[in-house]
């Protein structure tokens, strides 16, 4: 498929690399493609990933990929051409936190992908991959088994697709938590991990589901 990333910062990047070598066609994008700091990139994926502007990414993709710090994201999403983001499935990565006395959620009554679902009301928000680091966004490998991947989004027919690609990239243990309300649950997840990860001195870590 061709998969249209909004954004080229680490999260960005990695996931590139990674569905370009599960055999798919990948575009990141920034406010400045043409950045040295872009090359080694491109140098690695080689013809088959690119590194073009927010819109060109958007028109390209027919699956889209949001890794936009939050701070940014609603100013990317919304200078984008709605035309290019009808109908396909947006796949929100992103996380609305603070580390004030901690981390916490900074949007306690509602949540980071139903606001970029809200954004973007003509596309299929799915909301996955946002509670691990990027560090263990690709083939995750633990010797104590198999992290679990949760994702919720309101058409089911786009959840499929995120399921598909989301195996192409080693994620084995996949759970639909619902409407993308539930979205909620994922990013309260993520700080639950990352305040896990900090008191257990574990960084890169992931939560799993353990089954009789």
């Amino acid at each position: 498929m061709n998969i249209g990333i909004i954004g080229a910062g680490n999260v960005g990047k990695i996931l590139g690399e990674g569905f370009v070598k599960s055999g798919h066609r990948v575009v990141i994008s920034s406010r400045e493609p043409h950045n040295l700091k872009h090359v080694s990139w491109k140098q690695e994926v080689g013809e088959s990933g690119d590194i073009t502007s927010f819109e060109e990414a958007a028109r390209f993709g027919e699956i889209i990929i949001v890794a936009l710090p939050w701070s940014c994201l609603k100013d990317v999403l919304t200078s984008i051409n709605p035309v290019y983001l009808t109908n396909k499935t947006v796949i929100d990565v992103s996380n609305a936190i603070h580390f004030d006395n901690g981390p916490r959620l900074l949007l306690p009554d509602t949540s980071a992908g139903v606001t970029v679902q809200k954004l973007l009301p003509e596309s299929h928000v799915v909301k996955t991959l946002n509670t691990i680091s990027d560090k263990i966004m690709i083939h995750p490998n633990f010797k104590e088994g198999s992290p679990i991947m949760f994702m919720c989004g309101n058409d089911n027919s786009s959840k499929d697709q995120v399921r598909a690609l989301l195996n192409d990239i080693g994620w084995t243990t996949l759970v639909d938590l619902g409407d993308i309300r539930q979205s909620i649950l994922q990013e309260s997840i993520m700080i639950a991990c990352v305040i896990s990860e900090i008191q257990l001195q574990s960084p890169g870590s992931a939560f799993a589901l353990l089954k009789h």
